[in-house]
């Protein structure tokens, strides 16, 4: 094994912690535009997140409030999306990822999203130091998201390495290891415990992870029987 290429979002650090951060920037400005509880407002948000997911939070707050404008909503998306976030990686991330250098394993990112939110993420977590090659998939175009081989081929053909000798390590089996398996790759999936979906069960076969672990600890030993 050469190279091992890493999911970002939730796999790296939690998303969760990323949507929580651009909440209290949007909490933030409308509590001092139009003089709201800003801690209120965030709890709103999450509430609402819990309930009915991400599709459109701000619209319904906005609703809720008596502020909505399609203006305001659309500032309100842009000041989530262009933020600063404040977000940590798992505990288990640093240690993992400097281990796997240590033992001569050249590492890469290939994530999804749009691309000025990702590398906002990826400066925030202070991620180039440790990786080889940071492919966001967007960058190449919007059909090179997952589940598309292009980004994973790019970073790959970038480290110059072949698909058997690299794996991909992600945590959403709906798109993160189809492309992998295809091309050979070995695929390891994190299956954190805070990440409990029922989808991730019930996946077909060739887009299932050939091991399943818990933490980012788990795969070292994995990958050094293979090195």
């Amino acid at each position: 094994m050469k190279a091992m290429l890493f999911d970002l979002d939730d796999t790296l650090y939690p998303e969760i912690d990323f949507v929580k951060s651009g909440f209290r920037i949007v909490a933030d400005y409308l509590g001092s535009k139009y003089n709201l509880n800003k801690n209120s407002l965030l709890t709103q948000m999450v509430e609402k997140l819990q309930k009915e997911g991400r599709g459109r939070i701000f619209n319904h707050l906005l609703y809720d409030l008596g502020l909505h404008s399609e203006k305001e909503v659309n500032f309100l998306v842009n000041l989530y999306r262009s933020h600063q976030p404040t977000i940590h990686l798992y505990n288990d991330a640093i240690p993992t990822l400097r281990h796997l250098k240590q033992i001569g394993i050249r590492l890469g990112i290939v994530t999804d999203g749009m691309a000025s939110v990702q590398n906002n993420k990826i400066a925030a977590l202070s991620l180039k130091w440790l990786f080889d090659v940071i492919i966001c998939s967007d960058e190449l175009g919007r059909e090179c998201w997952k589940p598309s081989i292009i980004p994973y081929q790019t970073a790959l053909d970038l480290l110059q390495v072949l698909p058997p000798e690299a794996t991909y390590v992600g945590n959403d089996p709906s798109k993160d290891f189809i492309s992998p398996n295809c091309m050979g790759m070995l695929t390891i999936q994190v299956k954190r415990q805070r990440q409990n979906n029922s989808v991730l069960d019930t996946v077909p076969e060739a887009a299932s992870a050939r091991y399943v672990v818990n933490s980012l600890t788990e795969i070292v030993p994995i990958i050094e029987e293979k090195h």
